[in-house]
């Protein structure tokens, strides 16, 4: 179940939110964290029973470890209680998620063992190892309700696509929290714009990208139609996620919690480094804090502090996804900000901002075509087409008929518009001028309900982060 589907929309979320309104007007919030913990098993079997034991299961053991790790008093049995319960995890990660990949691998035949992977793995693994490495450094205290560990590992909102919660986050939001007429409507505003940037951008933009990619076999794209393609699903990528990050926290909101920000235009980031701290935040602070730092971080000198970049970024690219790709990608995005690191290191370059801007753009695009094209020969059909082919192949009347509209046309530049700070400085605007919140909140309404058309009468609604 995903949150751009009717199902979820029509029935799920409105009987969530009645339940927990209506238990959370009695004040007691252990009743509510029940509620709320049932409707996320519930989410959750939707989509994945088979895997939902295995989840509970997961849950269990570690809310039984984190407590001995929190009691114990012993330094080493408190590392080695650590050691054993992060393994646990990891190795259920890769079981999942990898194992597959590996087999194959070695055994030289694809999908050797099968192994389906559970949806959401990724996010509620690392979700659960911030909280059992928070609670060994005493930055939190283990929960003392079972219901609550559980509602924290798996509260629908983010369990899924994230954000990656930490626990100190929402520790008293778990105990204490209310919902406010303010909280709630502007809960709903998020909700209701993430739903509209999902349905009606991303979608557009990656039925392009879809059926580009799907043909790469049959003839060359040729070299303009290859860049629009790979900037069509780049944008795809970023509106897809930030709308799931969007409906997320607003969705947290309307039951009282507060999440952070996922994304802040990082394409106007001026540099790679700068690009990953914009982006998918929740991951990449994740990874500066429990694997970089631990590392030695930027403490060791520069070829230490290159190594470490290397390897979080290598472990960030093999997360996304479990084939081969991905660590090619991850390394990728290694080289350049190793690069930096070195150039900044030893010396200091004016470069204008906007030459810096269009280097992270183009490096990102670039980079997309890796995490897009599992296959080598896929990728060596796109270059291959943008090195040898025309400036304008005019190979396919599916794509043509895709991009010569004017709706294409005018969803293509409004999401251009989207990811700089001008639309964002033009809704301020909007917002500043008298009666400008009620323009702002019916133009938010009008693309929500146009949303919910284009959902109903349209049966492309993928989501890419769903499989990670």
């Amino acid at each position: 179940m995903v949150f751009s589907s009717p199902i979820f929309l029509f029935i799920f979320l409105p009987l969530t939110l009645i339940c927990n309104l209506l238990i959370g007007l009695k004040k007691n919030i252990k009743y509510n964290n029940i509620c709320l913990l049932f409707f996320s098993i519930i989410f959750y079997a939707y989509g994945s029973l088979k895997f939902l034991p295995i989840l509970l299961i997961s849950i269990l053991i570690n809310y039984i470890l984190s407590i001995f790790i929190d009691k114990v008093e012993d330094k080493k049995i408190r590392y080695i209680l650590l050691v054993v319960t992060v393994t646990f995890n990891v190795l259920l990660l890769f079981v999942y998620k990898y194992l597959n990949l590996f087999s194959g691998f070695i055994l030289g035949k694809e999908n050797a063992t099968n192994i389906i992977l559970p949806i959401g793995i990724s996010f509620y693994t690392f979700q659960v190892i911030s909280y059992i490495v928070d609670v060994y450094r005493k930055d939190v205290k283990h929960s003392d309700s079972i219901i609550d560990f559980a509602l924290f590992a798996m509260l629908f909102a983010q369990l899924i696509a994230g954000p990656i919660v930490r626990y100190k986050t929402i520790e008293r939001e778990l105990k204490y929290r209310t919902v406010t007429l303010d909280s709630f409507s502007y809960g709903i505003k998020r909700f209701m714009i993430g739903f509209a940037k999902k349905i009606i951008f991303a979608n557009t933009l990656g039925k392009v990208s879809d059926i580009a990619f799907a043909n790469l076999n049959l003839h060359y794209l040729g070299k303009l139609l290859t860049v629009l393609v790979v900037i069509c699903y780049s944008i795809q990528i970023y509106l897809d996620f930030s709308a799931y990050s969007d409906m997320a926290i607003g969705i947290g909101k309307m039951l009282g919690f507060n999440f952070e920000e996922n994304f802040n235009l990082p394409f106007i980031a001026k540099s790679i480094t700068e690009f990953w701290k914009r982006w998918h935040i929740s991951l990449s602070s994740f990874f500066r804090d429990y694997i970089y730092i631990p590392l030695g971080g930027s403490r060791k000198g520069i070829v230490r502090t290159c190594i470490n970049l290397t390897i979080v970024f290598v472990l960030s690219g093999f997360w996304h996804g479990a084939s081969f790709n991905f660590l090619f990608w991850g390394l990728y995005n290694a080289i350049f900000i190793v690069i930096e690191r070195l150039i900044s290191y030893k010396y200091k370059i004016y470069i204008p901002e906007t030459i810096r801007v269009i280097y992270v753009f183009i490096v990102w695009n670039i980079g997309m075509i890796l995490f897009r094209l599992e296959n080598l020969s896929d990728i060596k059909l796109l270059c291959e087409g943008f090195i040898n082919g025309p400036a304008f192949n005019m190979w396919s009347r599916e794509v043509l008929s895709t991009i010569y509209n004017p709706y294409f046309i005018i969803i293509f530049f409004i999401s251009i518009l989207y990811i700089t700070p001008l639309f964002k400085n033009i809704q301020n605007y909007i917002y500043r001028l008298k009666y400008g919140f009620i323009v702002v909140d019916v133009m938010i309404i009008f693309l929500f309900v146009y949303a919910i058309i284009e959902m109903l009468t349209t049966g492309y609604n993928p989501f890419i982060y769903f499989r990670f």
